[in-house]
């Protein structure tokens, strides 16, 4: 196989062939692996494992001979997946036999941005960043200091945070959190509940949530299904995907909110090709409609929603029971009781005595107050369905099909909210619309919705890297960037990249100096790409950690290689069942990136620094784990915490059930009775109801509660974030004076081959996509004098970058699609890459969502022109990729220092 002679191409092709045959039959071994290794006739070892390409973790069994992966396949043991695979999980051989990989820590020799490295080895690596992390803080603080992590699958998420509260700085950050989850994980928890898991806590179809799909084949019990910003058949085919296809061939009626003509639009029974960053207004009118025909479920609303209880319309604080009478319950809220047309206290959970109102405006003690759906229906009511057609391009009648199909009787529904919402400064109102869209509806732990209480044991978030938060002195978390202002951020612990580059530039309230990043090609993700790279000029240290180098990486002064996922040891878990990704091979110098961290804490306790020291101290760190010498040590306690068992002993069990199903799956948990109190559960809000009018956010703003830290007072918000959606017209938008000389919006997304900024370098994913393709409406085609094929000049007011066309009626009129591309390829070069990345034309400056923090990464104006040509330099022809083609690599000792 290493002869001269033998192409990379030949290679894979063979290797690939060589598999399936030693595997006839592959698509049963599920019987063959009966635990997470099997032997074959042929000594092909198959190991069981899991792709971590984007979020998903799909089973996989690898098939590998004297420690090369020869193949492999979906395993159909994995319930979600069912033995499917998508081309990103496909990649896998690619992308861990890639010859670009970083195989060596690499230290930085010539300028940044020229690409010269030289080899050194782990021990000086360690060393000088830990000798240079120690200086900067000597001199300047800890807090001058920040790091960066990527989502998209990364198991270790909170490593980098980890290591940042053990060192003493508040800022870290992700790309996505304020662009991506964030805003939908904080109002599903401040409106549903603060529960230890995110399974089934939010309805993100493309995060592995609505797993209540998942259980179709039981008998369908849901109606409809509203994909609202998502395109599961792009993002997740082998799972979301393809279970949105089997229960629309049960007769599952979809809903589709995308201006793109995705496969699930293409599918749907009304498809609303919305105008960017219109979502919220689309969404009240929605409100407004349900509201004003009484669609709502009004027995659910009384009894288990907030939407009953007073408002102090001055206040905007729901009325207790002590602002009312003397020595009176602060847990008691006030309703007005339509039996005896006065205000009454609510005990929790109801008084079959009392008729609460729902709608209304009362006085109560010389007090103006009204009830929450009475403050929501005001809100909603400019937004008819004539107006929201004319503001998000919309046929009213077709939004009005949409709303019919989603209020059903007799056919449960959900919102599907995904990521495009929360890519622009209406971020967190769009994912508190949908919150009320299901509080109205009662679309919530009732069999066919999405909504549900999983009991989990709390391992998905507990076997993960912990944050050690109380590390962190108070007196540095209050200098943590952006923590006045964007409270919501506090829900994950970080900063919003907003202020990371507002920081940057102005180097106010102070100067930041060193970046320590964990992901892929930062630059590929963040809103004005361009300035960003201005701004890392005068940092004093870059270390990037990554499978493989990126544009972000000609910056560094120190690249360290981590290992692709199948070299990689975790715990996983499919609902409540464990699963486990676990090496199959180790190549070159790659180590487990969270051990790049442990060993930096390491060093700097080794050279004085108190807290890196007590961090590895069991008492110190208890009850989250310390840290460990060793990434051994780390997966056996893991392990042993959650399920009494080494790691040895646990990838031999899997897959096994950590809770039957019975107790992990259960409809109506808030009607259930509480052994502690007597009383239902309820849902883990501030009221115990699934709040539709969050007051919480008004004690976010104020206090930071609940996520801030008992005994820290933090300055409050200058204004009061709103306890209901509204509405903010995208800063740039066609209905603007700066559409005038860029009339078309551009929105971006996921296509099937790649997930956010990896696996542009992966060969066989870059012949499906090779260039950045811009799609654009054979309408604006003709008014701009471009067609298919036509190279083009994409431009916004912050840069310009070039893109082929794509003439295709597949996206709205007036609206341009892009992916967030980059080229490998280029990267010697002075565009290191970026001259098709659409984030050198997004927007990071305010307006800002006021909770998250988001900026603009959908929903702005561009023009396009004809250009000349491609770019110099990058590659489209098939035969050009060769040289990415995995070439047979020896299996190496795993790194120790």
């Amino acid at each position: 196989m290493g002869s001269s002679d033998f192409s990379r191409r030949t290679f894979i092709k063979g290797a690939a062939a060589t598999g399936a045959m030693m595997s006839l039959g592959s698509l049963t071994t599920g019987s063959l692996v009966k635990s997470a290794h099997a032997q074959t006739s042929k000594g092909v070892e198959i190991i069981r494992t899991c792709c971590r390409n984007c979020t998903a973790d799909c089973g996989v069994l690898a098939h590998v001979r004297d420690g090369r992966v020869l193949k492999i396949e979906g395993d159909p043991e994995f319930e979600r997946s069912e033995g499917a695979l998508c081309p990103k999980g496909l990649s896998g051989i690619q992308a861990l036999y890639n010859p670009n990989r970083t195989k060596y820590p690499m230290k930085r020799v010539g300028a940044r941005g020229e690409n010269k490295w030289q080899r050194i080895s782990w021990e000086q690596a360690i060393d000088e960043i830990a000798q240079k992390l120690m200086d900067i803080r000597a001199k300047h603080g800890a807090e001058s200091v920040f790091a960066s992590t990527g989502g998209g699958g990364n198991p270790n998420f909170y490593t980098p945070a980890r290591f940042c509260n053990v060192f003493g700085t508040p800022n870290w950050f992700e790309p996505g959190a304020s662009q991506c989850y964030m805003p939908r994980t904080l109002m599903y928890a401040l409106g549903y509940g603060l529960y230890g898991t995110l399974q089934g806590q939010n309805t993100s179809l493309g995060d592995s949530n609505c797993v209540e799909a998942f259980f179709h084949k039981e008998g369908l019990k849901m109606g409809s299904l509203v994909l609202w910003a998502t395109a599961p058949s792009y993002s997740g085919p082998s799972q979301g995907g393809r279970v949105l296809a089997e229960v629309r061939a049960q007769g599952v009626k979809t809903v589709v909110v995308d201006p793109r003509f995705t496969p699930d639009a293409a599918k749907a029974d009304v498809w609303l090709p919305i105008r960017p960053g219109t979502d919220v207004a689309l969404g009240l009118s929605w409100i407004r409609y349900i509201i004003e025909k009484k669609l709502y479920d009004k027995d659910f609303m009384q009894r288990w929603s907030n939407m009953p209880y007073l408002v102090d319309t001055k206040t905007k604080l729901m009325l207790r029971e002590s602002d009312v009478v003397a020595g009176g319950s602060k847990d008691n809220y006030m309703v007005w009781d339509s039996k005896t047309n006065s205000a009454k206290p609510l005990p929790y959970p109801y008084d079959e005595n009392l008729d609460p109102a729902l709608l209304g405006t009362y006085t109560v003690n010389g007090l103006e107050c009204k009830t929450g759906l009475q403050l929501l229906k005001e809100r909603a009511d400019e937004w008819t369905l004539e107006k929201a057609g004319e503001e998000c391009a919309l046929d009213p009648k077709q939004i009005e099909k949409a709303i019919l199909i989603y209020t059903k009787e007799g056919n449960p529904s959900s919102v599907a909210l995904g990521v495009a919402t929360d890519q622009n400064p209406n971020s967190a109102q769009t994912a508190q619309m949908s919150v009320i869209l299901h509080v109205l509806m009662g679309y919530v732990e009732k069999p066919g919705v999405q909504l549900q209480r999983y009991d989990d044991k709390g391992l998905t978030g507990r076997l993960r890297t912990s944050k050690l938060s109380k590390f962190l002195p108070p007196e540095q978390l209050k200098k943590r960037l952006g923590i006045k202002e964007h409270k919501g951020a506090l829900q994950w612990w970080t900063v919003p990249a907003a202020n990371i580059i507002e920081t940057l530039k102005t180097k106010q309230p102070y100067q930041l100096r060193a970046w320590l990043e964990r992901s892929g090609n930062k630059l590929g993700v963040v809103a004005g790409a361009n300035e960003w790279v201005e701004a890392m000029k005068d940092l004093e240290l870059i270390v990037h950690i990554f499978m493989y180098p990126t544009s972000f990486s000609a910056y560094a002064d120190y690249l360290l290689p981590v290992h692709e996922w199948l070299e990689t040891d975790f715990l996983t878990n499919s609902m409540n069942r464990a699963w486990v990704r676990q090496a199959t091979t180790h190549l070159y110098e790659t180590v487990n990136e969270s051990w790049v961290f442990a060993k930096l804490a390491k060093r700097c306790g080794e050279l004085g620094h108190e807290n890196c020291k007590r961090a590895f101290d069991p008492k110190e760190t208890a009850p989250e784990l310390p840290y460990f010498d060793t990434y051994e040590e780390q997966l056996d306690a893991w392990c042993d915490q959650g399920f009494g068992m080494t790691y040895k002993e646990y990838r031999e069990k899997v897959p096994f059930e950590y809770i039957s199903m019975d107790k992990f799956r259960r409809y109506y948990v808030y009607k259930e009775i509480d052994p502690k109190t007597g009383k239902p559960k309820g849902f883990k809000t501030q009221t115990g109801k699934f709040e539709g009018y969050m007051e919480s956010v008004i004690h976010l703003g104020r206090t930071g509660a609940p996520y801030c830290p008992k005994g820290v007072d933090l300055p409050p918000v200058d204004v009061d974030y709103d306890p209901l959606p509204y509405y903010l017209r995208p800063i740039e938008s066609p209905l603007g004076e700066v559409a005038k000389e860029f009339p078309l919006t551009m929105t971006n997304g996921r296509l099937p081959y790649y997930h956010h900024g990896t696996l542009r370098n992966v060969p066989y994913l870059r012949e499906l996509q090779p260039v950045a393709e811009i799609w654009v409406h054979p309408v604006d085609c003709k008014t701009y004098g471009v067609t298919n094929g036509d190279w083009v000049w994409v431009e916004s007011k912050r840069g310009k970058i070039r893109a082929k066309v794509l003439e295709t009626k597949g996206v709205a009129k007036h609206v341009v699609y892009m992916e967030r591309f980059w080229n490998p390829e280029t990267l010697n070069s002075k565009t290191h890459g970026m001259e098709m990345d659409v984030n050198v034309l997004t927007k990071n400056t305010a307006p800002h969502n006021d909770l998250c923090g988001t900026y603009t990464l959908r929903g702005f104006q561009v023009k396009i022109y004809k250009a000349a040509g491609a770019p110099e330099g990058i590659w489209q022809k098939p035969e050009e990729f060769e040289a990415w083609m995995p070439a047979p690599s020896n299996p190496t000792k795993r790194v120790e220092i």
